[in-house]
This record gives C-alpha cells, sequence and structure tokens, in this order.
C-alpha cells in the first residue's frame, strides 16, 4: 500500500503586486533569525515560486516551448507532490494562481497543502504597481483586474501560465475556500502594524512568536532594505520592463493615477469585496 501524500505545502497566495514578495523576505529572515538581512537574491533557496517551468520540463522530458498549456496544467498535482516530496519540514510556495479547477484539475493540489497565507492590497495601488511590473499604462492593468480571462502566459522559456481572473473573483477563490481557510493579511495593516500582523504569519505557520526576532526579521525586510539591496545587487525578480521592483509601498498613492469615472468603475466592479476587507465604508466611501 502506497503511502498518504504529505502535507508539506504552504501557499502564499496574492493578486500580482499585493506583498507576497514583502511576506516572504519577512519569513526567510525569521525563519534563518540571521544577524544580517537575508540576501533577497537568495529568496529562492526557501520558497518555491508556483510559476517557474523547470519542475515541467524535469517531469515530460520536454522543453517548456514544447508543452501545450493543458499539457502543464495537467501536470500541476504532480509538480506539487514533487514538491511536498522533499526532505524540508514545510515548502513555502509563491503563487499567484486563483483557485479553481481547469479540465478537473485544481491550480492547488489540497493533499499536499499544509496552509496558506493569502495577501490582499487595494486594487488602485496593485494597478499603478502591476503597471510599472509589466511596463503598462495604469489604466490598462486597472482593466486587467477586471477581466474574467486575465492570466500570465508564462514566457515558454522558465515560468509557466497563471490564471488570475478578476481581482475580486481571485480574493474571493482563496479567503472563501474552506479546505483552505487561509490566513488573511491585508498590506494596508501590514504596513500599518507590522508587528500584529506579521505575528499572525509567525503563528499561522506554526512557529513561536519571539518579539526580539520578530522585530529584527521586520526590519530586515523593510522597505529601504530591499530597495537598498535591489540598488546594489538587482533583483533576479525584476521584470525586464521595469527599472526597480521595490518601488516605494506606500499605501493610498494609486488613486491619483486615475480619473472619477475609472475610479467609479472599479469599485462597481468590485464593491462587495472591496466592502467587506474595509477598502470602503459604511457609506460606500472610499477609507485609503
Amino acid at each position: 500500500m502506497s503511502e498518504p501524500p504529505v502535507k508539506k505545502l504552504v501557499w502564499l497566495a496574492s493578486f500580482p503586486k499585493s506583498g507576497n514578495t514583502w511576506l516572504r523576505v519577512f519569513l526567510a529572515n525569521y525563519i534563518m533569525n540571521s544577524k544580517e538581512p537575508f540576501p533577497i537574491n537568495k529568496i529562492h533557496m526557501l520558497t518555491f515560486s508556483d510559476m517557474m517551468g523547470s519542475p515541467y520540463e524535469k517531469l515530460t522530458g520536454k522543453l517548456l516551448r514544447d508543452l501545450s498549456d493543458i499539457e502543464i496544467h495537467s501536470f500541476r498535482p504532480r509538480v506539487h507532490r514533487a514538491l511536498a516530496s522533499q526532505k524540508a519540514d514545510v515548502m513555502l510556495v509563491k503563487t499567484h494562481q486563483a483557485v479553481l479547477n481547469l479540465q478537473e484539475i485544481s491550480t492547488v493540489t489540497l493533499d499536499v497543502t499544509k496552509a496558506s497565507i493569502y495577501i490582499l492590497r487595494n486594487p488602485f495601488d496593485v494597478a499603478v504597481s502591476y503597471a510599472h511590473h509589466c511596463g503598462l499604462q495604469p489604466s490598462e492593468t486597472l482593466k486587467l483586474l477586471s477581466s474574467k480571462r486575465h492570466n500570465t502566459r508564462g514566457d515558454g522559456k522558465t515560468t509557466v501560465p497563471q490564471y488570475l481572473g478578476r481581482w475580486c473573483d481571485h480574493v474571493r477563490s482563496w479567503v472563501d475556500d474552506e479546505q483552505l481557510s487561509p490566513l488573511v493579511l491585508r498590506y494596508e495593516d501590514m504596513k500599518q502594524r507590522p508587528e500584529i500582523e506579521f505575528a499572525k504569519a509567525v503563528q499561522h505557520l506554526g512557529m513561536k512568536v519571539d518579539e526580539e526576532r520578530l522585530r529584527r526579521a521586520i526590519r530586515f525586510s523593510s522597505f529601504d532594505e530591499l530597495a537598498s539591496q535591489e540598488s546594489e545587487d538587482g533583483f533576479v525578480e525584476r521584470a525586464r520592463n521595469a527599472d526597480r521592483f521595490f518601488r516605494g509601498g506606500r499605501v493610498g498613492d494609486g488613486l491619483a493615477c486615475f480619473t472619477e469615472a475609472e475610479v467609479e468603475s472599479v469599485i462597481e466592479d468590485h464593491r462587495a469585496v472591496l466592502q467587506r476587507f474595509r477598502y470602503l465604508d459604511g457609506s460606500g466611501q472610499l477609507t485609503l
């Protein structure tokens, strides 16, 4: 009789440009408990990106460019189970996938999932940061956040497709999944009260919160530290179209980039989720 799957994967999930890398760097610093900041260009040593193509090439014996999107997706469960077979006690997995079934196969393999954390950020700041990342105009990325067909295609060389859909649907796909039951963190709260929010992440992963270690990991993953490292050594995850990855991380700046009509359109498209996660107050006004 075969051994049951080991529940080892911890999903760090978010819509792109919502704080995923920030959380990953914090966790790297907390887990390693180093007296020096953890190098951002070594983050892949502690967290796996769900969009990396190399495991698919190893499993199929084919180059990524020779695999169709359907073939790639059919191998997702095997890739996830291969990750869960590694020696580490847990495997931290970054993903921008929405939780959904394609060809009756889920984008998230539950039988090897230990826990999950979902980070969300207001869509206006997401759209502006995403625009810089993709080399697009903010109005273009704002439309992507309301597109049910929104996905990242993968480059056919090193990355595979990820299926995002609308911003509000992406949020709900994770936070309303009863089997995943993720810890939900708002980017805005992480900025305003980092010790409280990051402590929640530590506890959710079953680790003890050490106050001194927590404060040091927060300091070592601050924007100034990350921007300084990128300025000195670059960052391997910076997109080719972006001048830098760590741009500013401020809350609420995105609103100034959009017309009143664009803002109203986003509110209408995502109203229920905006209200649910306190981006709209009781009278329907933005709280940014």
